[in-house]
Formats: C-alpha cells, sequence, structure tokens
C-alpha cells in the first residue's frame, strides 16, 4: 500500500476539469469497480475535498476476430472482452 501527498506552492491556482458522461453500461463499470476499491479499503470517501480525479473507461481487447461487412468483405475487428477503469493523474505530477 502507498498514499500520495501533493505539496503544492502557496500560490497554485485550482485547475477544474468537469465530469464527463458516461454511457449506462460503462457507468455501471465504474460503479462496481468503486465499490470494489472502498470494500478491499484501497480508496476512502472524502465529502469536503477541491480536488476530484477523472475517471476513463478503456475496453479490454481479446484477440481478433474476421466478420464480413456489406460488401461481402473479410474485416480484421479486435473484440472486446471487458472494459478497464482508469484515473487520470495527469495534473499531479509536477
Amino acid at each position: 500500500m502507498c498514499m500520495h501527498c501533493i505539496l503544492m506552492e502557496d500560490d497554485h491556482k485550482l485547475s477544474t476539469e468537469y465530469q464527463r458522461r458516461l454511457k449506462s453500461k460503462i457507468q455501471e463499470v465504474v460503479k462496481a469497480e468503486i465499490l470494489k476499491l472502498l470494500k478491499a479499503d484501497i480508496i476512502y470517501p472524502i465529502s469536503n475535498s477541491e480536488w476530484v480525479s477523472l475517471i476513463h473507461v478503456m475496453p479490454k481487447k481479446g484477440g481478433m476476430m474476421v466478420i464480413r461487412n456489406e460488401a461481402d468483405q473479410l474485416i480484421p475487428t479486435r473484440t472486446v472482452t471487458g472494459y478497464r477503469m482508469c484515473i487520470d493523474i495527469e495534473n499531479w505530477t509536477s
């Protein structure tokens, strides 16, 4: 386990990024992942923090699959086997 501490200078200005809308299927993935992290005591709720990280959900890519399109051509396509939740910490680094 590790904990990150962000040291700021006194004249540092807050940067605000607004919450992005997620599709309902992706919202379910995020909710399940957050509940799993809360239950494992990896994260904990903070009600009065001005700092919030954006969450990105990326598809987990499986193997390749060949499908036929309308023109009867074979097209290789990656299959999605699930989703991976990532936390955007870009603004945290100095």
